[in-house]
Protein backbone atom coordinates (compact mmCIF):
# COMPACT_ATOMS: atom_id res chain seq x y z
CA UNK A 1 0.00 0.00 0.00
CA UNK A 2 1.56 3.17 -1.01
CA UNK A 3 -0.25 6.82 0.38
CA UNK A 4 0.35 9.85 -0.83
CA UNK A 5 0.44 12.99 0.90
CA UNK A 6 0.15 16.75 -0.10
CA UNK A 7 -0.62 20.17 0.47
CA UNK A 8 -1.01 23.53 -0.54
CA UNK A 9 -1.36 23.31 -4.07
CA UNK A 10 -2.70 26.63 -4.05
CA UNK A 11 -3.88 26.91 -7.95
CA UNK A 12 -0.72 25.56 -9.55
CA UNK A 13 -1.62 22.93 -12.47
CA UNK A 14 1.50 22.22 -13.28
CA UNK A 15 3.21 21.50 -9.91
CA UNK A 16 0.22 19.26 -9.21
CA UNK A 17 0.51 17.26 -12.40
CA UNK A 18 4.00 16.84 -11.48
CA UNK A 19 3.09 15.33 -7.93
CA UNK A 20 0.10 12.92 -9.54
CA UNK A 21 3.51 11.79 -11.74
CA UNK A 22 5.80 11.10 -8.84
CA UNK A 23 2.73 9.16 -7.42
CA UNK A 24 1.58 7.08 -10.16
CA UNK A 25 1.69 4.15 -8.08
CA UNK A 26 -0.09 5.38 -4.65
CA UNK A 27 -3.01 3.42 -4.16
CA UNK A 28 -5.01 7.19 -2.80
CA UNK A 29 -3.55 10.43 -2.43
CA UNK A 30 -4.18 12.56 0.80
CA UNK A 31 -4.64 16.13 0.69
CA UNK A 32 -4.17 18.70 3.70
CA UNK A 33 -6.16 21.43 1.92
CA UNK A 34 -5.38 25.30 0.43
CA UNK A 35 -6.04 23.84 -3.47
CA UNK A 36 -7.18 26.47 -5.17
CA UNK A 37 -6.52 30.06 -4.44
CA UNK A 38 -3.09 31.27 -3.81
CA UNK A 39 -4.20 33.20 -0.58
CA UNK A 40 -3.24 36.35 0.67
CA UNK A 41 0.34 36.08 2.28
CA UNK A 42 1.60 33.93 -0.65
CA UNK A 43 2.56 35.38 -4.08
CA UNK A 44 1.23 34.74 -7.58
CA UNK A 45 3.89 32.87 -9.44
CA UNK A 46 4.26 31.78 -12.87
CA UNK A 47 1.95 28.90 -13.60
CA UNK A 48 -1.18 30.11 -11.11
CA UNK A 49 -4.39 28.75 -13.07
CA UNK A 50 -6.69 27.60 -10.76
CA UNK A 51 -9.04 26.89 -13.53
CA UNK A 52 -6.33 24.28 -14.92
CA UNK A 53 -6.17 22.64 -11.77
CA UNK A 54 -9.61 21.63 -11.79
CA UNK A 55 -8.80 20.11 -15.17
CA UNK A 56 -5.72 18.02 -13.84
CA UNK A 57 -7.90 16.79 -10.72
CA UNK A 58 -10.38 15.21 -13.37
CA UNK A 59 -7.94 13.34 -15.17
CA UNK A 60 -7.05 11.47 -11.98
CA UNK A 61 -8.08 8.02 -11.55
CA UNK A 62 -7.09 7.32 -8.23
CA UNK A 63 -8.92 8.45 -5.30
CA UNK A 64 -8.01 11.54 -4.04
CA UNK A 65 -9.41 12.70 -0.48
CA UNK A 66 -8.92 16.60 0.29
CA UNK A 67 -9.19 18.34 3.91
CA UNK A 68 -10.24 21.61 3.49
CA UNK A 69 -7.49 24.50 4.16
CA UNK A 70 -8.19 28.17 5.32
CA UNK A 71 -8.12 29.20 1.89
CA UNK A 72 -10.37 26.94 0.21
CA UNK A 73 -13.63 29.21 0.06
CA UNK A 74 -16.97 27.74 -0.43
CA UNK A 75 -17.32 28.73 -4.20
CA UNK A 76 -14.04 26.88 -4.93
CA UNK A 77 -15.56 24.17 -3.04
CA UNK A 78 -18.15 24.38 -5.76
CA UNK A 79 -16.11 24.23 -8.79
CA UNK A 80 -14.00 21.54 -8.05
CA UNK A 81 -16.42 18.83 -7.57
CA UNK A 82 -14.57 17.33 -4.81
CA UNK A 83 -15.98 16.16 -1.51
CA UNK A 84 -13.39 18.89 0.49
CA UNK A 85 -16.25 19.72 3.32
CA UNK A 86 -15.03 18.72 6.64
CA UNK A 87 -11.74 19.88 7.92
CA UNK A 88 -10.77 16.73 9.39
CA UNK A 89 -10.54 13.34 7.24
CA UNK A 90 -10.15 10.48 8.92
CA UNK A 91 -8.43 7.52 6.72
CA UNK A 92 -7.22 4.11 7.85
CA UNK A 93 -5.94 1.14 5.46
CA UNK A 94 -4.35 -2.06 6.54
CA UNK A 95 -4.21 -1.65 10.26
CA UNK A 96 -2.80 2.30 9.87
CA UNK A 97 -4.85 4.83 10.94
CA UNK A 98 -4.26 8.47 9.37
CA UNK A 99 -5.90 11.89 9.93
CA UNK A 100 -5.70 14.87 7.59
CA UNK A 101 -6.07 17.98 8.81
CA UNK A 102 -4.97 21.62 7.24
CA UNK A 103 -3.12 22.43 10.80
CA UNK A 104 -4.39 25.97 10.79
CA UNK A 105 -6.74 25.68 13.58
CA UNK A 106 -5.08 24.07 16.36
CA UNK A 107 -1.87 24.52 18.45
CA UNK A 108 1.17 21.29 18.57
CA UNK A 109 -1.02 20.70 22.38
CA UNK A 110 -3.84 20.27 20.63
CA UNK A 111 -2.92 18.03 17.70
CA UNK A 112 -1.07 16.09 20.03
CA UNK A 113 -4.48 15.84 22.43
CA UNK A 114 -6.13 14.98 19.00
CA UNK A 115 -3.69 12.25 18.42
CA UNK A 116 -3.66 10.54 21.20
CA UNK A 117 -8.30 10.66 21.65
CA UNK A 118 -8.52 8.77 18.11
CA UNK A 119 -5.49 6.93 18.38
CA UNK A 120 -4.40 8.25 15.14
CA UNK A 121 -0.97 6.67 13.76
CA UNK A 122 -0.11 9.37 11.36
CA UNK A 123 -1.22 13.02 11.52
CA UNK A 124 -0.72 14.56 8.00
CA UNK A 125 -1.09 18.21 8.03
CA UNK A 126 -0.09 21.29 6.18
CA UNK A 127 -0.42 25.68 6.00
CA UNK A 128 3.32 26.29 6.96
CA UNK A 129 4.73 25.24 3.66
CA UNK A 130 7.56 23.69 5.48
CA UNK A 131 8.05 20.07 5.96
CA UNK A 132 7.69 18.38 9.41
CA UNK A 133 8.22 14.95 10.73
CA UNK A 134 7.80 14.55 14.41
CA UNK A 135 7.57 11.63 16.75
CA UNK A 136 4.80 11.57 19.32
CA UNK A 137 4.27 8.89 21.63
CA UNK A 138 3.81 5.57 19.11
CA UNK A 139 2.32 8.27 16.69
CA UNK A 140 4.01 10.55 13.64
CA UNK A 141 3.15 14.32 12.70
CA UNK A 142 3.72 15.18 9.05
CA UNK A 143 3.39 17.89 7.12
CA UNK A 144 4.37 17.24 3.39
CA UNK A 145 5.57 20.60 2.78
CA UNK A 146 3.85 22.44 -0.27
CA UNK A 147 4.24 21.18 -3.87
CA UNK A 148 3.66 24.89 -5.31
CA UNK A 149 4.58 27.66 -2.79
CA UNK A 150 7.35 25.96 -0.21
CA UNK A 151 8.62 27.88 2.38
CA UNK A 152 11.94 26.96 4.88
CA UNK A 153 14.03 25.40 2.67
CA UNK A 154 12.10 26.40 -0.37
CA UNK A 155 12.67 22.56 -1.88
CA UNK A 156 8.96 21.92 -3.43
CA UNK A 157 8.09 18.78 -1.83
CA UNK A 158 5.50 15.75 -0.99
CA UNK A 159 5.49 12.99 0.82
CA UNK A 160 3.96 9.30 0.75
CA UNK A 161 3.71 6.14 3.01
CA UNK A 162 4.62 2.93 1.83
CA UNK A 163 5.75 -0.18 4.00
CA UNK A 164 6.04 1.97 7.50
CA UNK A 165 8.34 4.52 6.26
CA UNK A 166 7.25 8.18 5.65
CA UNK A 167 9.13 9.33 2.51
CA UNK A 168 10.00 13.13 1.09
CA UNK A 169 10.29 13.59 -2.39
CA UNK A 170 11.72 16.84 -4.01
CA UNK A 171 9.05 17.95 -6.82
CA UNK A 172 11.36 19.39 -8.86
CA UNK A 173 13.97 16.43 -9.63
CA UNK A 174 12.27 13.43 -7.64
CA UNK A 175 14.78 12.96 -5.26
CA UNK A 176 14.41 11.74 -1.83
CA UNK A 177 14.76 14.46 0.58
CA UNK A 178 14.43 12.03 3.61
CA UNK A 179 12.56 8.96 4.53
CA UNK A 180 11.78 8.17 8.45
CA UNK A 181 10.21 4.88 9.69
CA UNK A 182 6.90 5.00 11.77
Amino acid sequence: MKIGLISDIHGYPHRFKRAIELLKDADVILCAGDVLYHGPRNPILDGYNPQGLIEELKKIDKPVIIARGNCDAEVDLMVLEYPVFTPVVLFEKDGVRFMVNHGHEYSDEQIKLIIDKFNIDVMVLGHTHVRRFERYKNSVIVNPGSISVPKGDEIPSLAYFEDGYIVFVNIDNGEVIEKNKI
